[in-house]
């Protein structure tokens, strides 16, 4: 009997593999290895707003760590990195390096990091600018004071990554730390 029972579960096993990889629907979005970028969303104005990946993100407006009011719509024909990080997270911690890295690289070719520090899980705000400071980081780093940024996007564990095309569409969602590989993968992929 238990011999009938550990053969049914690796039938099992085997069926959960075989349509994970060789039977899964692709769907009409999916992007394929060869594939150099996302397919471009000819029709803009079916896009629903939303959080799922070929959804148009929703737009905040929000203020700078240097006290500017910027909005992520301004940034409408970059591809961003819409990070939600906090200063006392160790994957953040190990991420931002590469993140300053991208922009140094990027930034001239319309490529964009937007951090958003939530505030509202700090001790304090200067917690945030030291280490901005200490990180050397360049890039905007978006203060949610209030924590309404990431109740608006979901936003329930740190790091989480948000991969934007160039019209504003959401294309990745990554909850945990990016690595280098990661980052600049889903950066090249997106139109």
């Amino acid at each position: 009997m238990k011999k009938i029972g550990l053969a049914i579960g690796i039938i099992v096993i085997f069926l959960f593999i075989l349509d994970q990889t060789i039977f899964k629907d692709k769907g009409p979005n999916h992007v394929s290895k060869q594939s150099s970028t996302y397919p471009k969303v000819e029709d803009q104005a079916s896009v629903p707003i939303g959080l799922d990946e070929d959804e148009k993100a929703p737009s905040f407006t929000i203020q700078t760590i240097d006290g500017k009011e910027v909005s992520l719509e301004q940034f409408r024909g970059k591809k961003i990195l819409l990070n939600f990080w906090a200063t006392w997270c160790p994957p953040c911690k190990k991420e931002m390096p590469e993140m300053q890295k991208f922009y140094e690289e990027y930034e001239s070719k319309d490529y964009l990091v937007l951090a958003v520090n939530v505030t509202v899980a700090e001790k304090t705000s200067k917690a945030v600018s030291s280490f901005v400071d200490d990180y050397g980081l360049t890039f905007p780093v978006l203060m949610d004071e209030k924590g309404e940024v990431a109740h608006q996007f979901e936003i329930l564990s740190y790091p989480t990554s948000y991969f934007i095309d160039s019209d504003g569409i959401i294309r990745k969602k990554i909850v945990g730390g990016l690595s280098k590989e990661m980052l600049y993968r889903e950066m090249s992929l997106l139109p």
